[in-house]
């Protein structure tokens, strides 16, 4: 028995026998996704290519969408189906509380993979390893409920502004 929570930008499944470390990710009924560690489950190849405009994505396979929650929906499909994006992960709470969970964002996960492609494609390596040091910053206070502090907001201009503006691509994925 665990809960769960969902929106488009995924699921979290947490609490009671999740919290049980010998308890794996096998417990969890993914709604997003496939069982991916169960091998009567198949997955086939696909290939997938994602359009970026200026940091944005804004094509998948060539469609374009008529809103960014339509674009979300159609990459939570496709990696939802090739069980992308679940992960077991042990948190540190705000309030200094460990928390055990296991996420899904297939869509998510998918529009990662393929905009570090390009970021890794386009930055040289100093860029890239600044990226990831101020990704990480400004995860943490998103995590923190600080998404709107004048200090998030500096991080994310910035890495709008010197970063982003110049992932303008398409990736294909298989």
């Amino acid at each position: 028995a665990y809960s769960t929570d969902a929106n488009i930008w995924g699921a979290t499944h947490e609490a009671k026998t999740l919290e049980h470390l010998d308890t794996g990710i096998e417990t969890v009924d993914p709604i997003m996704g496939v069982r991916f560690w169960d091998p009567s489950v198949e997955i086939a190849t696909e290939d997938v290519t994602v359009g970026f405009d200026q940091g944005r994505p804004v094509t998948v396979n060539g469609k374009e969408f008529g809103s960014p929650v339509d674009l979300v929906m159609e990459v939570n499909a496709i990696g939802g189906r090739h069980g992308l994006g679940m992960s077991d992960q042990i948190e540190n709470r705000i309030i200094e509380a460990k928390s055990r969970g296991i996420y899904e964002a297939p869509g998510m996960a998918l529009l990662h993979i393929a905009y570090e492609r390009l970021v890794n494609a386009v930055h040289n390596e100093d860029t890239v390893a600044a990226y990831h040091n101020e990704g990480r910053r400004l995860g943490r206070l998103l995590y923190e409920g600080r998404w709107l502090d004048p200090q998030a907001l500096m991080v994310r201009e910035s890495l709008q502004r010197w970063v982003g503006t110049a992932i303008t691509g398409e990736v294909t994925l298989r």
